[in-house]
């Protein structure tokens, strides 16, 4: 499992030998790119080759690394690195510091693309600040507040709730959080009251981190949200010898 963050010279080193190989099948020797690495990455169903893009990828498993640390607070790399980096034992509220590790740097950097999509499931609605956290859904934070609507001693979701019972206060929701949030967020189910809330990672139905899906959402959030396209999935199912369907996908990509 990759703890970090592979120097850019490295990945493109990596990548032009991966080019070289596909486009001429040796390490040496002239060779013509004639598409850029870039679409080769692209999944197949929407024209590429679903070729792994190693940086992304390396992003990917470095996300492991910041999972492992919401999760596994009782671990020794949890206690080194969060009594220098995040005191408050939340990774996602970390200090700066002038000489961080080559470690910290690597996972950081994951830390910072990957904190808009890990947010808080709703328990106990004791541990979630609403003012600062991500939580319930991908989006839903600190700025949907209508500040002027709450008193700086409301900070925590629980407060959101009616007095005295574990149901949303529909009219306060929708006064400091508008109708649009505000039916949203009174859809969001409520948990036991002896279930604590927890980190939860948004592009996973089961609210897991897996290397798989963190790539996914990587690699789409840098191409677009492309349509799938009939024909290309029809090319990669025709029953024929491997070569051919790769022909076939080249004078695809020609008239593309």
């Amino acid at each position: 499992m990759s703890i970090f963050l592979a120097p850019k010279g490295i990945i493109d080193d990596i990548q032009a030998k991966l080019s070289r190989a596909w486009w001429v099948g040796k390490e040496k020797g002239r060779y013509w790119t004639m598409i850029p690495w870039k679409t080769l990455c692209i999944p197949k169903a929407m024209g590429g080759l679903g070729i792994r893009d190693v940086h992304l990828f390396n992003l990917a498993l470095l996300g492991r690394q910041v999972w492992r640390l919401i999760n596994n607070t009782d671990s020794l790399c949890f206690k080194v690195l969060s009594s220098k980096y995040f005191p408050d034992g939340n990774i996602f509220n970390a200090k700066k510091v002038d000489k961080a590790s080559f470690t910290w740097s690597s996972i950081s950097k994951m830390e910072e693309v990957l904190k808009e999509v890990f947010g808080w499931q709703v328990g106990n609605g004791e541990k979630i600040n609403i003012w600062a956290d991500n939580w319930g859904m991908e989006g839903l934070n600190g700025d949907a507040i209508k500040r002027a609507t709450l008193n700086q001693n409301e900070k925590r979701v629980n407060d959101l709730w009616l007095a005295d019972s574990r149901t949303w206060d529909a009219n306060k929701v929708k006064q400091v959080y508008g109708c649009d949030w505000g039916e949203k967020i009174c859809n969001i189910p409520i948990g036991d009251e002896g279930q604590v809330d927890r980190m939860i990672w948004f592009h996973n139905p089961h609210g897991c981190f897996t290397s798989k899906f963190a790539y996914s959402w990587l690699l789409l959030k840098e191409i677009g949200y492309s349509p799938h396209r009939f024909f290309w999935k029809a090319i990669w199912k025709l029953d024929t010898l491997p070569k051919i369907r790769v022909f076939t996908w080249r004078v695809g990509m020609r008239f593309s």
